[in-house]
């Protein structure tokens, strides 16, 4: 695929799904700006990037937790008329065990970087990009989770299915605009996160997990063909879409039943 021209934000790129992002899309040929908490690494992920592909990569150090993060994002990656037409909404926290054995303020950040900061970078950048009418691409990084609730996850499958929803309703707004929106709905996938949301995977756990790497070569594919939902790997497609045939009161029983399967218990 050629992206020469384009130029990709990609939220949450210091590790995992989007520092795969990063450098498939740099690979691709476009031009980067990263963006996550930890400056060190994307300063190694910017140098790599630069040197491989000979791509512009910029850095913004920002942390989603904070209400004013979004704008400052916005305001920096399209500085001196700079144009974004690519916007990868990667970045995402979950804590894992019962909702009410965590804070409410553990609980508010989740709800902050995974449904408030999408939906506010999403506002700002789909504006630029109907302004600059250029072919664009706003992809939103949700879960399977978000097809049905799951006990121990509650408000991280809550925010992921908002996003889901909340972009199948964009994608149709803007079906006739130069801006296409998709979400992306991995299933598990190796990255750091499982360390941050306090999960620890079971041995039989791992028969379900995919590479973040694969993961971003199938959404990057999915994304040029303009599709509103990806869901990478045929077990995840089935975990999806077979409980629509179930009732509706089984479906939390079943997620409850899948994680304590592959997943140890945790208690905060």
């Amino acid at each position: 695929m050629d992206l020469k021209g384009h130029r990709a934000l990609v939220t949450g790129a210091s590790s995992g799904i989007g520092r795969h992002y990063a450098e498939k899309l740099a690979s691709y040929g476009a031009d980067v700006v990263i963006t996550a908490r930890r400056g060190d690494r994307l300063e190694q992920l910017a140098s790599r990037l630069g040197e491989a592909y000979g791509v512009e990569v910029q850095i913004i150090v920002g942390d989603l937790k904070q209400p004013q993060a979004s704008r400052a994002i916005f305001e920096e990656a399209t500085a001196c008329g700079q144009k974004i037409s690519i916007l990868i909404n990667n970045a995402g926290i979950g804590k894992y065990g019962d909702f009410l054995e965590y804070n409410y303020q553990d609980q508010a950040e989740v709800l902050s970087v995974n449904a408030l900061a999408p939906t506010e970078l999403t506002y700002l950048f789909s504006k630029h990009m109907l302004l600059h009418a250029r072919k664009s691409y706003i992809v939103h990084v949700a879960s399977i989770g978000a097809f049905q609730p799951v006990s121990r996850f509650a408000v991280y499958c809550g925010s992921k299915a908002y996003l889901l929803y909340f972009s199948e309703a964009l994608s149709f707004e803007l079906n006739k605009t130069n801006v296409r929106v998709m979400c992306l709905c991995p299933g598990g996938t190796y990255t750091e996160f499982f360390d941050h949301s306090h999960q620890k995977i079971k041995k039989g756990g791992n028969r379900f997990m995919m590479s973040s790497e694969k993961v971003v070569t199938i959404a990057i594919k999915a994304m040029m063909k303009e599709r509103a939902v990806c869901i990478p790997g045929l077990l995840n497609k089935a975990a999806c879409f077979l409980p629509r045939f179930l009732p509706r009161s089984w479906s939390a029983a079943l997620a409850r039943l899948s994680m304590d399967q592959s997943v140890e218990p945790f208690h905060p």
